[in-house]
């Protein structure tokens, strides 16, 4: 059987065989033993847990008593460790606020788990997975599905087998939800446990006598006494503690004023310089908060273009005008650091942040040209380029707050009008917000729709590309590859290239490198056209180049054992016979494995196994006959005969002769067998 490019595909048989592992039977009787990667085994990754907050977690944790009288924790903990029937899953339902991770983490601790041994689990999907849920030896792991609208049937039903697992491996599995999330019915039996919202004061309370136990009177008094109410989230109790333990000698003020992101302090300062004299010194609040601890000298310029945006007049004079920067310096109650680099921080922590949040809140008309003043100190030659970071930061935590959609519209806006500028600073302002706790779900489908909707504009997909390439890649590998398919499937071609570069930047991490060679094989293997033909492009723009062979990646990973080489061959050769049997790609194909025979940076014993292994069973088609008799190099010429030679001795190996064989008959004639 030949396919329309030259390559036959040779009749096959196949069959499972142990160790995780099938047989293909080619043509006659080669056969290729070929380990099966199952990319339900790509464990979701775990971070571990930070020793200070496992002090809190261990030290400083409010137990709440349960329905039944004794602690929820210690109601969870009884049910994972139920002597007759342990469950090795459990279920923390409750509502956001209402101290699930710091509960998980105990229950944990509490059920044995060394804190070395725990690690918080980042969710690689747009839903989740129960075979990718990791079951180490002697581990505990939270998996956090709060942003989940709803779980699939098979997420509860997978449950049951994933208990084995963590059974025979002693292994923990502590997931926390929503009640409108979970919804179980019958498909599962692991446990739940329903918390309540601890007591903040005595969240506060235990968190300070663990910290700083002096200070515990100071909760009691005024002016924090009435800080924590019943609705006080968990988290900002254990903040105020956290904030009173930090604090200067006495300076309880500060500590409320932070507490409550100095609401109080900002309203009365911007009524006390309302005049028109002292919007120039509002212009240097702004700006010295967006650049926080930058050169005064570029706080001032920047701060002057703001006063020039809202239509303030410089007066005469330009640098020997108005009053010195120490006096203006105390107007904004900022401090200079190292007699040169301006801060609001430094004297109030998080003032910085507080200053852009109450104008944004409190000014909605200075929203766009807040974002206009924000990218135009941003150009090639603008003051503050060097500070585009610190910007992007600041812009994607306004996002979070009302009216921060239009964040997200300006940003989209600054990609498409091709300023290098804007888009830069756009695509930083993105990719912070799809990295959010808060927005990031929102944001991270916002990138989906981009790239699947075909009236995305070239520089929109472009900037899609290279997000995916960036943190967002490095964090949610799984969900950057998906978006990296989509514009790899379109018919316009849009970001092509940035697709290409985005797949090389995530092939070149060591720990992702199998992954992402997954996903692309899986793509063009797919029985879909769209994306078989996505998946080989992406393959052959990946393996052009010379950064991405096998080779490279065993220089390149110093941990790499022989199982990681093998298997990252496997999906090379895989990738190249699929682009080899592509009628769209296979010319294209042919000439890349043809520069690879040339490539004298590749070496041989790496070059000649897998182009024999991607060639093997075929070289009597036309296809691979005219790339081993094509001209090429010395070094390609050598290699060809090398290969010819290897290849035509394996066939004649495989033609095995059997002799007839003579049976006497009972009539005294023969029969040959």
């Amino acid at each position: 059987m030949t396919s329309t490019e030259g390559v036959v595909t040779m009749p096959t048989q196949q069959a499972d065989a142990s160790g995780n592992a099938r047989v293909t039977q080619v043509g006659r009787d080669y056969v290729e033993h070929v380990h099966r990667y199952v990319r339900g085994r790509e464990y979701l990754s775990g971070i571990s847990m930070d020793d200070h907050e496992m002090d809190l977690v261990e030290n400083a944790f409010v137990d709440v008593p349960g329905p039944n009288g004794p602690g929820q924790v210690i109601h969870a903990v009884s049910k994972l460790k139920r002597p007759h029937c342990p469950s090795h899953a459990l279920v923390l339902l409750g509502e956001t606020g209402a101290g699930r991770r710091t509960a998980a983490l105990r229950v944990l601790r509490d059920a044995g788990v060394p804190r070395e041994r725990i690690r918080w689990l980042v969710l690689d999907e747009e839903q989740p997975r129960t075979e990718q849920i990791p079951h180490t030896d002697g581990h505990g792991f939270v998996l956090d599905l709060t942003s989940c609208s709803a779980l699939p049937e098979d997420f509860y039903t997978g449950l049951a087998d994933y208990q084995k697992e963590a059974e025979a491996a002693e292994a923990f599995l502590i997931i926390l939800a929503t009640p409108s999330t979970w919804d179980p019915r019958t498909f599962t039996a692991v446990p739940t446990v329903r918390l309540a919202r601890p007591p903040a004061r005595e969240i506060a309370e235990s968190h300070l006598r663990h910290l700083a136990d002096g200070r515990l009177d100071w909760l009691t008094g005024a002016p924090l006494d009435a800080l924590l109410a019943e609705t006080t989230q968990a988290s900002d109790a254990a903040r105020l503690a956290r904030l009173v333990a930090q604090a200067n000698a006495d300076d309880k003020d500060a500590v409320k004023q932070e507490f409550t992101n100095w609401q109080e302090h900002l309203r009365l300062w911007f009524e006390k310089h309302s005049k028109p004299e002292d919007l120039r010194e509002r212009a240097l609040l702004i700006t010295a908060a967006l650049l926080e601890a930058a050169p005064a000298e570029i706080v001032l310029a920047a701060a002057d273009q703001l006063f020039a945006e809202v239509g303030g007049t410089l007066p005469p004079g330009g640098a020997l005008a108005g009053r010195d920067l120490n006096a203006r310096l105390r107007t904004i109650q900022a401090a200079r650091l190292d007699g040169e680099s301006i801060s609001l921080d430094a004297k109030r922590h998080g003032l910085a942040q507080a200053v852009l949040s109450y104008v944004w809140q409190q000014r909605p008309a200075l929203r766009q040209p807040l974002l206009e003043w924000a990218s135009r100190i941003t150009t090639p030659h603008g003051v503050a380029v060097r500070h585009l970071r610190r910007i992007a930061d600041a812009l994607a935590l306004l996002s979070l707050l009302p009216g921060g959609r239009t964040v997200l519209a300006v940003a989209t806006d600054w990609i498409d009008t091709g300023r290098s500028a804007h888009r830069e600073l756009a695509v930083d302002v993105l990719e912070a917000m799809a990295l959010d706790p808060v927005t990031g779900a929102g944001v991270r489908k916002q990138l989906y729709d981009w790239a699947h909707q075909k009236s995305t504009s070239e520089a929109l997909a472009t900037a899609v590309a290279e997000i995916c390439a960036g943190k967002l890649g490095k964090m949610y590998p799984r969900v950057a590859l998906t978006r990296l398919r989509l514009l790899a499937s379109r018919d316009d071609g849009r970001a092509r290239e940035a697709v290409a570069k985005a797949v090389r930047a995530l092939a070149s991490i060591p720990e992702q490198r199998t992954r992402v060679l997954s996903e692309i094989v899986d793509w063009s293997e797919s029985a879909d056209e769209t994306v078989r033909r996505a998946g080989t492009s992406t393959f052959l723009a990946l393996a052009e180049d010379p950064n991405s062979t096998p080779a490279s990646t065993a220089t390149a990973q110093e941990t790499a054992n022989a199982s990681d080489e093998a298997l990252i061959s496997q999906f090379f050769i895989r990738g190249w016979r699929a682009a080899l049997l592509d009628r769209a790609t296979a010319k294209k194909a042919y000439a890349h494995l043809a520069a690879w025979l040339d490539s004298s940076e590749l070496p041989d014993d790496q070059v000649l196994p897998l182009t024999a292994a991607i060639l093997r069973g075929s070289i009597g088609q036309e296809g691979p006959a005219a790339l081993l008799v094509s001209h090429g190099t010395d070094l390609g010429r050598t290699r060809r005969r090398t290969l010819l030679d290897q290849l035509f001795a394996e066939q004649s190996a495989s033609l095995t002769v059997v002799a007839p064989v003579t049976e006497p008959r009972g009539d005294g004639l023969t029969t040959t067998a």
